[in-house]
């Protein structure tokens, strides 16, 4: 199974992605808490969120209420089906399968990556 986010980390990767100003993160704030698999999907669904990587552009997501995913990284792209299990944010497309945790604090998401990296998402 293709690991998520794995062909955006190899993207990024050649595309000469520089370490940016902060630290990469590997743990969740203290106090973010798991989430139901239904209010996870109510917290992503219809809405557009931008993650700042410690290395690397920024990222921006659009999750459509009807479970289609775009996912924009400088000139990398992906889209396809996205859903929710447990507390977990589950990707289907040609580049990426596969669930990550997130957590929630304050009305913030949190995400841990394949590389350990814990980014936040910040809603537009």
């Amino acid at each position: 199974m293709k690991q998520l986010l794995s062909a955006s980390a190899m993207a990024l990767a050649l595309l000469g992605a520089s370490a940016a100003a902060t630290a990469q993160t590997t743990t969740y704030p203290e106090g973010a808490e798991l989430l139901t698999q239904e209010a996870l999907r109510e917290a992503l669904a219809g809405k557009v969120f931008s993650t700042a990587p410690a290395r690397g552009p920024q990222w921006q997501w659009q999750f459509k209420p009807d479970g289609r995913f775009f996912l924009s990284v400088g000139s990398y792209s992906d889209s396809g089906k996205w859903s929710t299990k447990e507390s977990s944010l589950c990707l289907d497309s040609a580049k990426n399968v596969g669930c990550n945790e997130m957590r929630q604090k304050d009305n913030v998401l949190y995400l841990k990556r394949n590389s350990g990296e814990v980014v936040s998402f910040q809603q537009k």
